[in-house]
């Protein structure tokens, strides 16, 4: 898949599924990683825990599709793993993300969107994540259906997955996450992006000197995570190469 195609099935359905972004040694390495921060309990302050995480914020398969989705503007909101373990009602209801935002017409906008990276297969009675096509183009306050199960939600998409697929969504499509039935724990990287003049969830103090360091030797992860350029406002911001920002006039 392209990344052009990403986007159009992404714009079009409110989600994009990729498979197979990270190989089997990549893969294999964010796996330990991941069990080794799950281990000490920090899965929460991931980007902190190895280098291999803060690379996953503009991972070469994945960037282009997430610059291409939310801008060349774009800033990563947070970073953390997630564990659901196995044989439990650990479900979550239907709900969307931006629902309580005021002041924006959301079905015309993108303001967030989340970037799911599976390091275990989640099989379909697995703590699979739940999407319903074209709900992000709801209006603003359209009912969720009165519905008892999760299965229950009419036309919504399962995401049966293997380790290494990505699956990026809109904040405002309707989603859920399914009870995990299976005998497997669901492991997944969940990494939100924004526009950069928005807020993000880290201050860069939140870093240890080392990511401080790794952060400043690039532009774009400057950017990303928000540090300040001296003179520049965060509106303008761009990524490298990209054209700088030109006001644009509206109306008469």
């Amino acid at each position: 898949m392209t990344t052009q195609q990403a986007k159009q099935e992404y714009d079009a359905q409110g989600y994009v599924l990729i498979r197979g972004v990270l190989k089997s040694k990549e893969l294999k390495q964010v796996q330990m990683a991941f069990d080794q921060a799950a281990e000490k309990g920090a899965l929460g302050d991931l980007l902190n825990q190895d280098d291999i995480f803060v690379d996953m914020v503009d991972h070469p398969v994945l960037f282009p599709v997430i610059q291409a989705i939310v801008g060349d503007d774009v800033q990563l909101r947070y970073a953390r793993g997630g564990i659901i373990k196995p044989n439990t009602n650990s479900g979550s209801g239907w709900h969307c993300d931006l629902s309580g935002i005021l002041g924006i017409d959301m079905p015309d906008s993108l303001i967030m969107t989340k970037l799911f990276t599976y390091l275990a297969d989640v099989p379909e009675d697995g703590a699979c994540l739940g999407l319903v096509p074209g709900s992000h183009r709801y209006e603003m306050g359209h009912p969720l259906p009165d519905i008892r199960a999760h299965e229950d939600m009419p036309h919504h998409a399962k995401m049966v997955v293997q380790a290494g697929d990505a699956v990026f969504f809109n904040g405002y499509t309707w989603h859920a996450r399914f009870h995990n039935r299976s005998a497997q724990p669901r492991k997944v990287l969940e990494y939100s992006y924004v526009h950069s003049w928005m807020k993000t969830m880290y201050e860069f103090d939140d870093f240890s000197p080392h990511v401080q360091e790794v952060i400043l030797k690039s532009h774009n992860r400057r950017q990303l995570f928000g540090v300040p350029e001296p003179g520049q406002s965060d509106w303008k911001r761009r990524l490298e190469g990209c054209p700088p920002y030109h006001r644009m006039e509206v109306g008469i």
